[in-house]
């Protein structure tokens, strides 16, 4: 999962917006048992919402598997499975963004 991670470093979405966009897209997140909120509560003190680095993603992500019963080997396996997929849609949307704005 690090090297995922520094991917999503580079692009610049590790963010705990970012980061939780990643577990919906990975259907960690789910709307039923694994909501958004209780997602982002796992994330509520970090010291830099905006630039969250690879041990504190995995403390929040074993706290969530923790509290949702489920293993966090699971958890990151889906997301290094997701995470391909996440970012190709990111390069597309900055790519599409990039060329709206020089009028293609």
């Amino acid at each position: 999962m690090e090297p995922q991670f520094e991917k999503l470093i580079k692009a610049g979405k590790n963010s705990v917006d970012g980061v939780i966009q990643w577990m919906k897209d990975a259907k960690i997140i789910d709307g039923v048992k694994v909501t958004e909120e209780k997602a982002r509560d796992v994330f509520k003190d970090v010291s830099d919402p905006k630039n969250i680095n690879i041990d504190t993603f995995k403390e929040g992500l074993t706290k969530l598997a923790t509290q949702q019963q489920q293993n966090f080997e699971e958890f990151t396996k889906t997301l290094t499975t997701e995470a391909p997929r996440f970012l190709e849609a990111l390069q597309a949307g900055a790519s599409a963004f990039k060329n709206a704005l020089s009028g293609k």
